[in-house]
This record gives C-alpha cells, sequence and structure tokens, in this order.
C-alpha cells in the first residue's frame, strides 16, 4: 500500500463504495478490455509515446488502480522541484507524488500498459488476492507482444503490492518477457514475510491489507462472491468502520478495542466479500496462500531489485536476489535506508534505477556503469558495493545469553519473565509496514518486567555491523504454546536503545520441556558508534505487528481465552542461548 493510499483509506473509510472509482492521469490513454485464458476481461490502459512505433513495453499490474508512483528514483521532470513529489509533513495532499510518475516512462520512448488485477477497478472476475496474478499476468504479456504497437520487447514493473504482480507473473516465465524489476516487493510474500510456517502472523500486516482489499472491488467480485446489491449496503459501514478503527488503534494498540479484541479480526462481512480474510483463521488456506504466491526459483529474466533496510519485505528481496545469484540470472540489488513508504521519496535514491535497466535489456543500450551489489549503511551516509552479496558482509562472532550480559564465552545461566497476553509488550520499530516501523527507540520496553535484555560491553572503537544476524534461543515454559519477540538493539551512552532487527518465534511445546529455536533476523549494515553496546531484548509479544499468542494452545482468531505464562530463557551445558553478530572493520 502506498502512503499516499494510506492517506485517502483513512479519509474515505466509512463512506467509499465497493466498486470502481473512474480516476484521470493527465494523458488520455487507451482504454481496453484484455481478454484472460478463462474468458475474464481486465481493465487496461496503454499510453503510448509520440512516433510510430512500434516501441518496447512496460507493464504494471495494480490492485489499486492507476496513477502510478515514481519508481526508481526517477524524476518526471528535472525542472521540478522535489517537494512537487514528496509533500511535506504537514500536507496530506499526495497527488504531484503519485500523478508526476509515469510520464517518465512514455517520454523515454516506451508504451506503458497499466491493467487492473482481476476483481478490482473496473476488471471482472473476483479478487482473491495475487493468487491469479501469475496467469493472468502472463496473459497480458503475451497481449502485449501480439500489438501492432509493441515491437516484442517488454518489460514488468512494479513496487510492493504492484510488485508481487510483477513477480508471479514473471514466475509464469512468458516467453515475450525480457526483464523485471522490483522494488519494495516480497517474491514470497506470505511464506517468509507475513505468515511464517511456525504459526505466527504479521497482523499489522495482514488485518490492515485484508481489510484495504476491501475497496474498489468490482462489480463483478460483488457479484462473483454471490452478494446482491442490496447486501452491498449493509457490509460498507461495517467493513470501513472496522479497517478505521485498526488504523486509529496502530496508533495505541494497548487501548485499542479492535486490536485488543479476542477473538481478533472476527468480521463476517469481511469473510464473505474477500478470500483473502479466510486465511487468518484457516490453516490450509494459509498454505495455499503460501505455495500460490511464492515467485522464488521461477524467475528467470534479468531482474533489478531495490529495497530498503527497514522495509517490512526486506527478507523476502534478500532472498530473491540470493536465488537469482545461485541460478546466476542477470541481477543487480540497491539496498538504501529507511522504511517501506520512503520508496517514494526519489531522495533516497544515490541514482536513477529503473529506465537504464531496461534501456539495456529492451533497447539494447550499453549497461549502466554501476555495481551489481550497493548498499547503504544504517548510521552513516556510505554506500558499499561488491559483485555479490558476500563481498559487503562480514564475519560472525558468537556472543553467549548470561545474566543480563552477551559475552563471548559460554556460561550457565537462566533468566525468567512471565508475558501476558492481556498486556503484551508493544511494536516499537522494525521491519514493518503500518505498525512503528523503523529504528525506534525501544527504552521503555527494557525496563518493562515482563523483558530480558542481555548487553555486551560498550564498544572501545565503532564497528560495522554487516551480514545475517542468527542465533539461537534455548527456552522452556510452563505453557503448552509461547512466542519469543527477539529484537537487536544499539545501546547508546546515554540509555537510548535503538532497534536494528527482530525476528518472531512461535513455539509448540506441549511437553513443557526445553527447546532450542533457531531465529534469523536477516540482512544488515549498521554502524555502532564507539562507547555504544549492542544488545538484544526477549519478550513474549511484539504487538500489534504479530498476533498475540494465548497461551493456551489456541489462536487468537478463534479464541477469547487468554492466560499469563513464564517463560525461561537458558543457556547451560545442555544448550546455549547464543546470537552471532557479523562484524567488518570500519
Amino acid at each position: 500500500m502506498t502512503r499516499s493510499m494510506m492517506t485517502a483509506l483513512k479519509a474515505i473509510m466509512i463512506t467509499v463504495p465497493l466498486a470502481i472509482s473512474s480516476t484521470s492521469i493527465i494523458a488520455e490513454p487507451l482504454e481496453i478490455r484484455v481478454e484472460m485464458r478463462d474468458g475474464t476481461e481486465l481493465s487496461t490502459l496503454v499510453y503510448l509515446p509520440d512516433g510510430d512505433g512500434p516501441f518496447p513495453t512496460l507493464v504494471a499490474r495494480t490492485i489499486y488502480g492507476p496513477p502510478i508512483i515514481p519508481i526508481g528514483g526517477e524524476l518526471y521532470d528535472s525542472s521540478m522541484k522535489l517537494t512537487d513529489f514528496v509533500p511535506s509533513e504537514d500536507d496530506d495532499d499526495d497527488d504531484a507524488a503519485i500523478t508526476a510518475g509515469w510520464p517518465l516512462i512514455t517520454e523515454n520512448g516506451y508504451a506503458l500498459v497499466i491493467q487492473n488485477t482481476r476483481g478490482r477497478n473496473g476488471s471482472d472476475g473476483v479478487d482473491r488476492s495475487w493468487r491469479d496474478d501469475g496467469e493472468d499476468g502472463y496473459d497480458l504479456i503475451e497481449w502485449v507482444n501480439a500489438q501492432d504497437w509493441s515491437n516484442g520487447r517488454i518489460g514488468l514493473f512494479g513496487d510492493s503490492a504492484v510488485g508481487v504482480s510483477a513477480a508471479l507473473a514473471a514466475a509464469e516465465q512468458p516467453p515475450a518477457l525480457d526483464a523485471l524489476f522490483l522494488q519494495t516487493t516480497p517474491a514470497d510474500p506470505f511464506g517468509t514475510d507475513m505468515a511464517p510456517r511456525d504459526g505466527a502472523l504479521r497482523t499489522e500486516s495482514l488485518l490492515v491489507q485484508g481489510g484495504f482489499l476491501a475497496f474498489d472491488v468490482s462489480e463483478s467480485h460483488i457479484a462473483g462472491r454471490g452478494i446482491d446489491g442490496e447486501e452491498v449496503a449493509d457490509l460498507v459501514p461495517a467493513i470501513g468502520g472496522y479497517v478505521q478503527g485498526l488504523f486509529e488503534g496502530l496508533e495505541d494498540p494497548l487501548n485499542s478495542d479492535t486490536w485488543l479484541a479476542a477473538p481478533l479480526g472476527d468480521v463476517p462481512e469481511l469473510d464473505q466479500l474477500m478470500p483473502f480474510w479466510s486465511m487468518l483463521s484457516d490453516v490450509s488456506a494459509r498454505e495455499t496462500f503460501r505455495d500460490e504466491t511464492n515467485a522464488l526459483g521461477k524467475i528467470e529474466v534479468p531482474t533489478s531489485v531495490v529495497t530498503l533496510w527497514q522495509d517490512t519485505f526486506a527478507q523476502s528481496t534478500f532472498d530473491l536476489f540470493a536465488d537469482l545469484e545461485e541460478r546466476d540470472i542477470p541481477r543487480e540489488l540497491l539496498v538504501v535506508n529507511g522504511t517501506h513508504y520512503d520508496i517514494d521519496d526519489p531522495r533516497i535514491f544515490p541514482e536513477p534505477r529503473m529506465l537504464s535497466w531496461f534501456d539495456h535489456w529492451l533497447k539494447d543500450e550499453p549497461r549502466a556503469d554501476r555495481p551489481v551489489v550497493k548498499a547503504a549503511t544504517q548510521g552513516n551516509a556510505e554506500f558499499v558495493e561488491g559483485s555479490e552479496v558476500i563481498d559487503i558482509i562480514g564475519v560472525a562472532e558468537r556472543y553467549y545469553i548470561a545474566e543480563g550480559e552477551l559475552v563471548q564465552t559460554a556460561s550457565e545461566s537462566s533468566n525468567t519473565f512471565t508475558s501476558d497476553p492481556a498486556n503484551p509488550v508493544p511494536t516499537q520499530g522494525g521491519r514493518y509496514l503500518l505498525a512503528a516501523s523503523g529504528a525506534l527507540d525501544q527504552t521503555d520496553l527494557i525496563t518493562r518486567q515482563d523483558t530480558l535484555v542481555f548487553k555486551a560491553a560498550a564498544l572501545s572503537e565503532t564497528r560495522i555491523l554487516a551480514g545475517p544476524v542468527t542465533g539461537q534461543i534455548v527456552a522452556t515454559s510452563n505453557a503448552p504454546s509461547f512466542d519469543l519477540s527477539v529484537r537487536l538493539l544499539d545501546v547508546a551512552p546515554d540509555g537510548t536503545a535503538s532497534i536494528i532487527l527482530s525476528d518472531h518465534l512461535r513455539i509448540e511445546n506441549e511437553a513443557k520441556t526445553p527447546v532450542t529455536v533457531p531465529f534469523d533476523m536477516s540482512l544488515i549494515r549498521h554502524q555502532l558508534n564507539a562507547g555504544h553496546r549492542v544488545a538484544i531484548m526477549v519478550a513474549g509479544s511484539d504487538f500489534p505487528a504479530w498476533d498475540r499468542n494465548p497461551q493456551t494452545g489456541a489462536s487468537i482468531f478463534e479464541s477469547a481465552d487468554l492466560q499469563a505464562a513464564e517463560i525461561t530463557v537458558i543457556s547451560d551445558a545442555n544448550g546455549q542461548s547464543y546470537i552471532e553478530l557479523p562484524f567488518v572493520e570500519n
């Protein structure tokens, strides 16, 4: 979801119709209905550049409807001010940021095709939340290839949800597709980022995005779900009110009736309208979403990917790049500082990316003179470069959990805290979409009685943490099911504790015996200044980023019963709890 979409949604929660509203994008496109293999017709807009053609073509498929935003740090017109693209903090008008991006494509000699995905914004069919995007994207690429104005050189692009559609289409390997550009895009959105297989769900993404998907569905979708016109009037206030409660509750989830509800997500109207909603409580539906929206291992065309160190989909992006690396698919990776929505800001890019990528693969122009891997460093303005990811990562050093400390020699310790799902530890930064995200201060959390904090010695010199942060926790609990939220912190001399990375783990343990739980916080590049300490904080929740564990063995989506539980983190001869931190010299 783009920043502008969030702003618009906040303003129209209750009154938005569950049907298409027309959108104008400056120029007059060709409006075409393109037929998919099953006969479903999808609303499609075609923008042609000046000239006789045929033209190379860039394609995007969107759940939001046009217009599109600036992509890859590109500016439509270099004479425009950056403020024309990036509204000030007190300016709610995002229109300039989202309308000025697309003409750069046609003015650089490309045809542009934007298609509304199935069941949305005037397209026929039922919106099954990306599960049809592979085949539909394949069909659109082949349709473009057959048009007189197309020269058969075709690229797909997108960011966030639009990028998911592009990745899934590329994973179907349409013969006419030549290249791909993705930014802030999960290649495995449910299996890696939002619904890991251990059972925890990224509720701050799933609930709000799931509710948002109810807006701008087409009349065909509504009919396809067996809902008549009179019923729509009843659905609108219930869905709008619920999504409004989710958005407002993100500001203060510990006092939000919507977020603290148990069972959570009990909204029959959303379940009736949106197939997506079933994955919250239906484990088999969750598996289906994971399997049908996973593009890893399937993309065969040259691919450029862009992410941010605090993007909610960073892990999936890194997994995609590793997959491309392993299979030696032409590729490039740019990692910049910031969170998911910072990608809309052209100022964070070291150079424009998208058009030069497509100029090479679609126009046979020389490949841009830039490294395969380029990454920013959190905490300073430096970029590092390499020909592969291994060139920019350090060597892991193991730190063991002791009594309130992280030490480099194994020792025995046992530390216990009480986790109460009725009073969860709040989300306060990290790689999240809509909850509080980024490198935020955890100072008020590390003093809570329901968190454990382990600090290393203060650094005598500045060091760069660079690479995958992994480790394991040996833990036991008196509950049959419990969670471990493990957060890596940068603690300044004044006590400020900023989050660097985190991982969330769900453990089912009917035997209530000690279990060894590995964690993987993903890649990072972060500067730790002299005098700072690295620390980890362990808690039993990270709310509302992840669904609360009732600690009874039941799911929060099905049960109102919650119970407090004791959780003990152990290091002894039978198993050590530790974290591995990769460092490079400054």
